[in-house]
């Protein structure tokens, strides 16, 4: 999750406890939902459903996104922002509901409004306590909201597919549900923050106009976007194979969770332009790697590449987030708003192609090199843009 530099001179400057966990536990809930969607796509594809019609689900996650957070923001400077926050919260917790009945039709509406729900409590959330801090508090509290959703995410992808088979799909899915909604009804109940000045429409897109803001919005997409990707089909690409597939999916979360610290790290130690080009162009060589080893069925190289991708969707992302909100709009709201807008935008074809072409190949090999080959293209775009 990004930083959100916003703050509020007649609020506390210290970090939030009470809220960082209530909001916090809301967004490990909907990690949870979001990385466990993989062993929801086993159990269609199981049914008899077409590859590309169950990677569509996390495809409508993607374009709920993409449709709440603009609006999202918009509200919350006119509205109390906690209970923007928690609407959102509560709103995803329905979707996840609604998914506990693995029929094509509820796991549709279920992925959509799940993305509704999480685009406007990630916007909402964020705000809350950036306007609840100052100076590195807000990073602090921020920081942690993120790593709550990413660590829900890991546990997720690592869980869930072993849960789904074991106790069926209503449990997960009750699980996730009844966190999101619990925290979503006692974010309503904190402190009240109301903001004001809301921007013009064009704001949220204008920074994104140039061939370096576009950089910086597909790099988005190649980092969270991809992750989601990930988060749909690698439980079943490790169907069939001969590796322990719960220790690979733990493998890939721990590598998730690990690279968000470390790109903290490498920005301070190499620069964060550094950090994220180079680790942009690793994302998209262990990306081509995990294709190749798909291709010729190694199963020691399809479980190296796919851990490594997990560093390689991890350490760019808050660098680049760093650099979006200290070069585009003045507006950190703005700012964030249209990377995901761009992000979302980008990626949300990606779950359906590579069930597509899965479809079409009989091998993921093709989905995952088609995925490669575009990080590939975001490197050399921002090689002749951002990164000089």
């Amino acid at each position: 999750m990004a930083v959100l530099a916003i703050s509020a001179s007649r609020e506390p400057a210290a970090v939030p406890w009470t809220a960082v966990g209530t909001i916090g536990v809301g967004l490990f809930g909907l990690g949870l939902a979001v990385g466990g969607y993989g062993a929801y796509v086993s159990l269609l594809l199981g049914r008899g459903v077409s590859p590309e019609a169950a990677g569509f689900g996390m495809t409508l996650f993607l374009l709920g996104q993409l449709f709440a957070v603009v609006p999202a923001d918009r509200l919350t400077r006119t509205r109390p922002v906690e209970r923007i926050a928690a609407a959102g919260l509560i709103l995803a917790g329905v979707g996840i509901a609604v998914g506990a009945v693995p029929a094509l039709e509820t796991t549709y509406l279920s992925r959509l409004v799940l993305g509704l729900g999480q685009g406007t409590a990630f916007i909402a959330g964020m705000k809350y306590v950036g306007l609840r801090t100052t100076g590195v508090n807000t990073a602090t509290a921020q920081g942690l909201l993120g790593a709550l959703f990413t660590l829900g995410l890991a546990a997720g992808l690592a869980v869930t597919p072993v849960a789904v088979p074991a106790v069926g799909p209503a449990i997960p899915a009750a699980v996730a549900s009844v966190v999101a909604v619990g925290a979503g009804g006692l974010t309503g109940r904190l402190s009240p923050i109301i903001t004001s000045a809301t921007r013009p429409l064009r704001a949220y897109l204008e920074p994104f106009a140039s061939a370096g803001g576009l950089a910086l919005g597909l790099g988005n997409m190649a980092t969270f976007g991809f992750l989601m990707v990930a988060a749909t089909w690698y439980a079943e690409v490790l169907t069939g194979t001969k590796l322990p597939a719960t220790g690979v999916l733990v493998g890939f979360a721990l590598a998730t969770v690990m690279g968000r610290g470390l790109g903290g790290w490498l920005s301070r130690a190499k620069g964060e332009r550094a950090t994220v080009v180079g680790s942009m162009l690793g994302l998209s060589v262990v990306l081509g790697g995990l294709a190749a080893a798909i291709a010729v069925d190694f199963a020691t190289g399809i479980g190296v590449a796919l851990v490594a991708t997990g560093f390689g969707f991890g350490v760019p992302f808050g660098p680049l987030f760093s650099i979006a909100f200290s070069e585009l709009a003045d507006d950190p709201g703005v700012t964030l708003s249209g990377m995901m807008v761009v992000g979302n935008g980008g990626a949300l074809v990606f779950p359906w192609l590579v069930g597509w072409l899965l479809a079409a190949t009989a091998t993921y090999a093709a989905g995952f090199a088609t995925m490669a080959a575009t990080v590939a293209a975001i490197w050399v775009l921002w090689m002749l843009t951002v990164g000089q």
